[in-house]
């Protein structure tokens, strides 16, 4: 390191595999940590350790950038689906002697009350402030007049009873038949407490009668409402209802009721262990499951129906967890239609701008990132993606060695994933021959989940033959206190949320990078 002493510029430092990189500064780091929930690394801490892990950055933000910051836990809500780290942050806010800021950040971060009571709690609990205070009873208060219906009221019940013992809200008239069913269990206090009561004495009891059928579709009773109800059912009864519900399902709600659907119908099933945030855990998978034909047929239809999908607004990596959590074959392969449509869609670029892929599948890229999919499933199926939806593209398999992958335009996603996954490169991290035999394309994309042991960017810069507007876009599916470049064309996304899927879009579409997407946030 003494020798390196000179040669390396006052920002710059060396990965752990020995490449060059560069320290974040601290409206970038901010801009990481707020936006995509990246502590430390550690994805495995219970609230209070995040607290205390982001206690000394939340405090140096709230003095320097308490607008930037705000834009950036904005960002990381509403584009990444984040939920802690932008809550924690709106409660150092509300510690700001003006709470222009908090009253402006507080409906766009806090969505739905399981937040809500989150919010409180962290308030109460977290050590960050003395009490609830006026301001943030007030915020409290202007959320449940204004946000609280008849399905929150039923779904949340427990949590919003906890919220409001606590912040003793002023309830306008229209939410006091809620509060009066939350905090009186008066389950007759609206007519959407009514039914749900009626129907889950109904279903329990193992009977299913039209007038049953009629109060689901009058008040749209919810699957998750319900769901724990149909152990007592006969399988015809059970068919019925699934069939009755599944049309009236969002697109959304559907792939994520799945595994549900065979649960109901399983005949064998294994304990797994599972990983999440919040650490290991046991779950019954279904290994069998005897699922009506009719209903089989049912929910592929509504699953192959790319229009429905495309007004759900679900990007494609909801829909590739979604196949890879259910066993059912006509479901998977409906879901594979709409995959490769979509992932023709994605990309919307002219035939005369080149991209090149490069997915790392390296040995550290099987490490799982959800409970279902691994860093290579992720790089590998968002490669193939890219590849499909633009026409002049190449995609290349890089590890130790890179190779450029025989993948088919209009076969199979999954299959492309496979021939990039299985293409024999090697085990390590050396990306700098992505760029051999460069042919002039606009965006060169590496996604991967280790730093390189070489230096990418100083072929990047010595390359001639670049476009005007080009970019090398380094995608980390695992983020690191670091950036590989200073550059302006050199762009570095971290973290393995869908939601980057709309950067990556953004760039390579010639609109704004994330960072560019945080300050054009308007509060």
């Amino acid at each position: 390191m003494k020798g390196l002493k000179g040669f390396l510029k006052s920002n710059e430092k060396l990965t752990y595999e020995g490449g060059k990189a560069y320290e974040l500064s601290f409206e970038e780091f901010v801009a990481e940590m707020f936006s995509l929930g990246l502590v430390k690394g550690n994805f495995y801490q219970s609230d209070l350790e995040v607290i205390e892990n982001t206690k000394d950055i939340m405090k140096k933000a709230l003095q320097q950038c308490p607008e930037w910051a705000t834009k950036c836990a904005v960002y990381g809500q509403e584009f990444n689906s984040l939920k802690l780290v932008p809550t924690i942050w709106l409660v150092y806010l509300s510690t700001l002697d003006d709470k222009e800021l908090f009253n402006k950040a507080f409906e766009r971060i806090i969505t739905n009350p399981k937040m809500l009571h989150d919010f409180m709690t962290l308030v109460r609990k977290g050590g960050i402030r003395e009490g609830m205070g006026r301001s943030v009873k007030r915020a409290i208060n202007h959320w449940l007049n204004n946000k609280l219906n008849d399905y929150y009221a039923t779904r949340y019940k427990v949590k919003l009873g906890e919220v409001i013992k606590v912040a003793r809200p002023i309830a306008v008239e229209r939410i006091q038949p809620f509060v009066d069913y939350i905090i009186n269990d008066n389950e007759e206090a609206f007519e959407r407490a009514s039914a749900l009561k009626e129907v889950i004495n109904t279903l329990n009891e193992g009977k299913l009668d039209s007038s049953t059928v009629e109060l689901v579709s009058k008040h749209k009773l919810q699957l998750e409402e319900l769901k724990h109800t149909f152990g007592n059912l006969s399988n015809e009864h059970k068919k019925v209802i699934f069939e009755f519900m599944v049309p009236g399902l969002k697109y959304n709600a559907l792939t994520s009721n799945l595994v549900t659907i065979e649960r109901v119908f399983a005949t064998e099933t294994r304990k797994v262990k599972k990983a999440s945030e919040h650490g290991v855990f046991d779950q019954v998978e279904v290994v069998k499951s005897n699922i009506p034909k009719e209903l089989v047929d049912i929910v592929a239809k509504k699953l192959s129906d790319y229009e429905a999908y495309r007004k759900s607004r679900m990007l494609p990596f909801g829909l590739i967890t979604a196949n890879a959590m259910t066993i059912t074959p006509e479901w998977k392969k409906a879901i594979d239609s709409v995959l490769i449509k979509s992932g023709r869609d994605v990309f919307s670029v002219p035939a005369n701008i080149g991209v090149r892929i490069g997915v790392d599948t390296s040995g550290s890229m099987g490490t799982k990132v959800t409970s279902s999919l691994s860093a290579v499933d992720v790089a590998s199926l968002f490669g193939s993606m890219v590849y499909m939806s633009i026409k002049n593209s190449n995609v290349y398999a890089t590890a130790t060695f890179t190779k450029k992958v025989d993948v088919n335009r209009y076969e199979n996603l999954f299959e492309n994933a496979k021939r990039i996954v299985k293409t024999d490169v090697g085990y390590g991290t050396c990306f700098e021959p992505l760029l051999d035999e460069y042919m002039g394309e606009k965006y060169v994309v590496l996604i991967t989940d280790g730093q390189q042991s070489d230096n990418i960017e100083a072929k990047w810069a010595k390359l001639h033959n670049r476009p005007k507007g080009s970019k090398l876009i380094i995608w980390h599916v695992v983020g690191y206190n670091n950036k590989v470049s200073n550059r302006a064309d050199v762009v570095y996304l971290k973290g393995f949320s869908d939601r980057l899927l709309s950067v990556l879009k953004n760039i390579i579409e010639d609109k704004a990078g994330q960072f560019e997407q945080i300050e054009g946030i308007k509060l």
